[in-house]
């Protein structure tokens, strides 16, 4: 859903936290610094709160950040520099009965949090778009002097405009932190969506936000939460197969454990989700072929066994040779089913230890899969059907059509046996060598009338024409 037309009809509100009544009573109407009137509280976190307040001086609406940590004022100053429309202008600091007040603009909108809560999971082209919105505000950080790490990337700190343009709020993390600095202090960051150093160094590097922004992305495509159960980060091919496979691999170097092998900025991450779809029409082209490949042998099976029942198949061709050419190509398209899907998908890259468990969950949670990986089913159950009628067909009796020469006049079933009486069956124009005798047996049940006078009619190399005598024969039926 569009993010500009949910404004329409959904009234947006916010989490509040538990706080006590005569708490909340105290607070709202208080004046901060002589000039912030207190309106309600927004939320609250471990060591802080946020409020709602009006700018008496200048009639405006701010969020004000109240902290009992301590933030050197050198680094608030750094970011109320910053100017970006992704992030709140911070407005003003200040201390007030041994707490840190922050001043910053109030943004109005909805949280990524609530939006995947209330809507699910994004469509391809909205998550990228708004995974490069936030490339392209964590790289305006980065390029600061010094560098600005946000550390602290998850969708409860990503606001949705009514325009339906992304802000990131909170900079706590950012004000605890920034590049350079090395003050011993808590680490700041979320279970899922940071990665390991992070909870062991705390001087910061800018893999740690594209770190987050791959956490990020792989949630608005899968909605996945990675700081719940199962606490694990499936690939988004495991919730529907109609994503680009070249997203998996961006999300999959963003998530690296060793911060060399991720993208090493913000904008290099960019670049990579602007033309992820260039690569992306290679690796479903070569997709395409795969499924095409497994699809047409497997058609020829089915063919092979179907198209001969057309012209009729004789009792001793069942079930081989009639069977040998259906066998093989749908043993062909098996074949090719397990070196494309089934060999390489063994373990799925990325999976964090995946389970056997884990992928039939997801299994049954795909939307459009053209070919079921259970066993029996799907297209292979269509050849075990086909194949099991003609099965039952010959061994119950079901009478097939004979295959007879077409020569303009009515046909005759005629078997040919060698000399220790087994059936022959030879090509149109194939020559025999008979080393005693030829043997020509015609089935009573065959025979098209009650009596019958036969005559076999030989014609030589040279033309002529041999017949012999006339042979009354009647069928007891």
């Amino acid at each position: 859903m569009d993010a500009r037309r949910l404004w329409k009809k959904d009234i947006v509100t916010f989490d509040r936290m538990n706080i006590g009544t005569l708490t909340l009573e105290k607070l709202m109407g208080e004046i901060l610094f002589y000039k912030y009137e207190l309106i309600r509280l927004l939320g609250c976190g471990g060591m802080s709160r946020v409020y709602l307040a009006r700018d008496l001086h200048l009639n405006r609406l701010v969020a004000v950040k109240e902290s009992a940590e301590e933030f050197p004022f050198e680094e608030i100053a750094l970011l109320k520099e910053l100017d970006h429309q992704g992030l709140p202008g911070i407005y003003d600091c200040f201390e007030q009965e041994e707490k840190i007040y922050i001043v910053m603009e109030y943004v109005e909108g909805m949280s990524l949090r609530q939006y995947l809560s209330r809507y699910g999971a994004l469509k391809e082209q909205q998550a990228v778009k708004w995974a490069v919105e936030l490339c392209r505000i964590l790289g305006y950080l980065h390029t600061r002097h010094p560098a600005v790490i946000y550390r602290d990337l998850k969708p409860e700190n990503i606001m949705i405009r009514r325009d339906g343009a992304l802000k990131l709020i909170d900079l706590g993390g950012a004000l605890r932190y920034s590049c350079g600095s090395k003050r011993q202090t808590l680490c700041v960051g979320t279970f899922g969506y940071c990665p390991p150093e992070q909870w062991k160094e705390t001087e910061g590097d800018v893999t740690w936000d594209v770190y987050g922004t791959g956490a990020v992305l792989h949630e608005m495509l899968t909605g996945a939460n990675p700081s719940r159960p199962p606490y694990k980060r499936l690939p988004i091919e495991a919730y529907n197969k109609g994503y680009c496979s070249t997203l998996e691999k961006i999300i999959q170097k963003c998530t690296k454990e060793k911060p060399c092998d991720r993208y090493q900025s913000a904008a290099e991450l960019e670049n990579a989700l602007l033309h992820y779809h260039k690569t992306g029409i290679w690796i479903r082209g070569k997709n395409i072929a795969k499924r095409i490949s497994v699809l047409l042998t497997g058609m020829l099976g089915v063919l092979c066994g179907l198209l001969p029942l057309w012209e009729g198949v004789p009792a001793n061709q069942i079930p081989f040779p009639y069977l040998v050419k259906p066998l093989f190509f749908m043993l062909l398209s098996w074949f090719l089913y397990l070196i494309f899907y089934r060999i390489n998908h063994q373990r799925l890259p990325g999976s964090g230890g995946q389970t056997c468990a884990d992928r039939n969950i997801l299994r049954r949670q795909e939307k459009n899969i053209w070919l079921t990986e259970k066993k029996f089913s799907g297209l292979f159950g269509l050849f075990l059907f086909v194949f099991g009628g003609v099965f039952m067909a010959a061994f119950l009796g079901a009478p097939l059509q004979p295959v007879q020469a077409k020569s303009g006049e009515e046909s005759l079933w005629v078997e040919m046996r060698d000399d220790q009486g087994r059936k022959m069956l030879l090509k149109e124009g194939a020559v025999y060598a008979a080393d005693e005798c030829v043997r020509f047996e015609l089935p009573a049940g065959r025979l098209p009338n009650k009596e019958l006078a036969l005559r076999l009619v030989a014609e030589g190399e040279d033309g002529k024409r041999y017949c012999s005598r006339v042979f009354l024969i009647r069928a007891e039926r």
